[in-house]
C-alpha cells in the first residue's frame, strides 16, 4: 500500500494538493483537495492502466462547466424547492441557485472549497482524509459544521467514501454525495455499458425536476433496470437520464444498490450505499465544450458518462418519508458509500 502526494497546480488562488493512494493489486484512486474531487480511479487494463472515470489533468478544467464532474457536492446533494425548508418550526431561506431552488449545496457548496488533508495507512488499505469547517457566512446554510470526507481503498480494490459532520449551535442539514462520472470502455459513448439498479420505484417530478412526493413503478419504462439493461439504448429512450431511484427498500438492503459494467473490458463496478435515493445523470447536454483527459483532444459528446450519486433521496426536507437530512445542532450524521471493482465473472 502506498500514498503519494505532489502538487498539482494553483486554482483561486489556491495550491492544490494531489493524493494517490495505491493497493497491492496495482489499482489507485487520486483526489485533490480542491473540491474533494475524485479525479482518477485507475485500474489494470491490458499492458497499462485504465482510468473508469471522465477528468482533467487540471483543476481549472473542473471548474469551466456546469457538469459538478467529480467533485463532493454538499451540505446538501439534489435541489431543495424553493430553496426552503422548516427547522424547528420556523422557515428557512437557502441560496438559490437554479430556477429558484437550491440546487447541489448552492453556489458555494462543498466542492467550492479547498480542504484540508492527512493520510493514513494499515496492512490493507490506505486513506485520505478531507475536513473542513463550514460557517453560515460560507455557503449560506444554518448553522457551523465540521464536515470530514475520507477516501479509503483497500486490497479488495473498493473504494469506500465516508461523509460525516459534527453540527454546531443550530440544527443543519447534511446530505452529500460525490459527482463521479463513470465510462468504463474506451469508446465515447456508453454503447457497451450495461446497468442492474435495485429499485423498482423512481421519484415523480415537475418541470424543474423537483420531486412532487409521488413515486412511479419503473415496470415498462426506460427506467427498468432490475436486470441488465444497456445504457446507452435506455437512454435513448428516455432522452437522457437526470432520474432518482428509490433503493435500498424493505427486503434489499443487503443487494448492492446498483452495478455497472462494460461488456468490451469486462470492466464492473458494483455500488452499495446506506442511503434511499441514488440519482443517475448521464449529461444528455452540453452547454460549454468539454475535453476529457481520455479523449485526446476531441469535445466530449452528450451521454458519454454516467454518474451513480448515492444519496438520501432528494428535497427530502419537504417531502414526509423521503428521509431525515437534519443535522442535530451539537450531533454527528455520518454515511458511506462502496464503489467496488472487478471484471465480469
Amino acid at each position: 500500500m502506498d500514498i503519494f502526494r505532489k502538487e498539482l497546480d494553483t486554482f483561486d488562488g489556491h495550491t492544490v494538493t494531489q493524493i494517490t493512494l495505491v493497493n497491492d493489486n496495482g489499482v489507485e484512486i487520486s483526489c485533490l483537495t480542491m473540491g474533494a474531487i475524485w479525479q482518477a480511479f485507475n485500474v489494470p487494463s491490458g499492458a497499462g492502466k485504465k482510468n473508469l472515470l471522465l477528468s482533467f489533468d487540471h483543476t481549472k478544467d473542473y471548474y469551466a462547466n456546469a457538469q459538478n464532474i467529480c467533485k463532493v457536492i454538499g451540505r446538501v446533494a439534489g435541489r431543495i424547492a424553493h430553496g426552503k425548508c422548516e427547522l424547528n418550526g420556523e422557515q428557512v431561506q437557502l441560496p438559490q441557485n437554479e430556477n429558484g431552488n437550491t440546487l447541489h449545496g448552492g453556489a458555494n457548496g462543498f466542492s467550492t472549497y479547498n480542504w484540508n488533508y492527512t493520510t493514513s495507512r494499515n496492512k490493507n488499505s490506505v486513506s485520505v482524509i478531507f475536513q473542513k469547517k463550514i460557517t453560515e457566512k460560507m455557503d449560506g446554510f444554518p448553522g457551523n459544521i465540521l464536515a470530514t470526507i475520507i477516501y479509503t481503498l483497500n486490497n479488495n480494490n473498493k473504494v469506500t467514501i465516508a461523509f460525516s459532520a459534527l453540527g454546531g449551535s443550530k440544527d443543519s442539514l447534511f446530505n452529500p454525495t460525490n459527482h463521479v462520472y463513470f465510462n468504463l470502455s474506451d469508446r465515447q459513448d456508453l454503447s457497451s455499458h450495461s446497468l442492474k439498479i435495485n429499485s423498482s420505484a423512481t421519484l415523480e417530478t415537475d418541470e424543474n425536476n423537483i420531486p412532487t412526493g409521488r413515486v412511479k413503478d419503473v415496470e415498462d419504462t426506460p427506467l427498468d433496470f432490475r436486470e441488465f439493461r444497456n445504457v446507452k439504448v435506455a437512454a435513448d429512450e428516455a432522452d437522457g437520464f437526470d432520474d432518482a431511484f428509490v433503493v435500498n427498500q424493505p427486503g434489499k438492503g443487503t443487494e448492492p444498490i446498483a452495478v455497472l459494467r462494460d461488456e468490451d473490458s469486462g470492466h464492473q463496478i458494483t455500488i452499495d450505499s446506506d442511503r434511499n435515493g441514488l440519482v443517475m445523470y448521464n449529461m444528455p447536454a452540453l452547454d460549454t465544450e468539454i475535453k476529457f483527459t481520455r479523449d485526446q483532444g476531441k469535445p466530449a459528446i452528450p451521454g458519454e458518462g454516467l454518474a451513480l450519486e448515492a444519496q438520501t433521496l432528494p428535497d427530502a426536507i419537504n417531502q414526509e418519508n423521503f428521509g431525515d437530512i437534519i443535522l442535530p445542532k451539537n450531533g454527528k450524521r455520518s454515511y458511506h458509500i462502496q464503489f467496488a471493482y472487478d471484471k465480469i465473472k
